[in-house]
C-alpha cells in the first residue's frame, strides 16, 4: 500500500474505463462493509458496557481493535476512490470539478486511514482521549490525530454523493 503523503507521486498510467472500474469496485466494498461496521460497533458498546461493571477494558480493547480494523478497510476503499479520481481529475475537467468539490471529506477519510495503519497505537489514544477514558465509545466518535470519526450514516451518506457525482460528471463528459 501506498503511503498516503506521497500517494499521488510515481501513479502508473491507467485508462479511464479501468480508474471507473476501480472507483465502482471500491465503492461497493465500502458499502458492503457498512452493515458489518455497525455489528463491530455494537459489539464494542457492548464490551464497554461490561467493563463498566468489571473494571477490566481487556474485552473493550480487542473490540475495538477488531472495529477498527474494519474502520481500515472502509476508509482503504475511500483512499482507493481518492487515487484514482485524482487521476481522472487529471485528463477530465469535471472530474476535477468532482475532486475538488469532495476533497476536504476524502482528505478527512484519507487521514484517518493513515492514522489506522498503527491499530493498536488508535486503540491506546482512545482511553485517554476525552474527559472520561472511552467516552468515545458511548459517543460514537473516536479520535485519530486530532479528527473524530466514526463511519456511520452520514459517513455512507458522503460516499454515495460522491460515486454519484462520479458517474454523473462520467456520463456527462465520456472520455475518448
Amino acid at each position: 500500500m501506498r503511503d498516503v503523503s506521497n500517494r499521488h507521486s510515481g501513479l502508473p498510467p491507467r485508462s479511464p474505463e479501468m480508474l471507473y472500474n476501480v472507483i465502482r469496485k471500491f465503492y461497493r466494498g465500502a458499502v458492503s462493509h457498512y452493515n458489518l461496521i455497525q455489528e463491530k460497533k455494537s459489539d464494542v458498546r457492548a464490551a464497554w458496557e461490561r467493563s463498566l461493571t468489571t473494571k477490566d477494558d481487556s474485552e473493550l480493547r480487542q473490540a475495538l481493535h477488531t472495529l477498527f480494523l474494519e474502520f481500515h478497510f472502509y476508509v482503504t476503499c475511500w483512499l482507493q476512490i481518492e487515487l484514482a479520481l485524482y487521476r481522472l481529475a487529471k485528463q477530465d475537467a469535471a472530474q476535477a470539478v468532482v475532486l475538488a468539490k469532495f476533497q476536504s471529506i476524502l482528505e478527512r477519510h484519507v487521514a484517518v486511514r493513515e492514522q489506522l495503519d498503527q491499530t493498536e497505537a488508535c486503540v491506546n489514544q482512545q482511553a485517554v482521549d476525552g474527559e472520561v477514558a472511552w467516552s468515545c465509545v458511548e459517543q460514537d466518535a473516536y479520535w485519530f490525530d486530532g479528527i473524530s470519526f466514526t463511519v456511520d450514516q452520514a459517513s455512507l451518506n458522503s460516499l454515495h454523493q460522491l460515486f454519484q457525482a462520479i458517474q454523473a460528471a462520467k456520463n456527462e463528459h465520456p472520455l475518448k
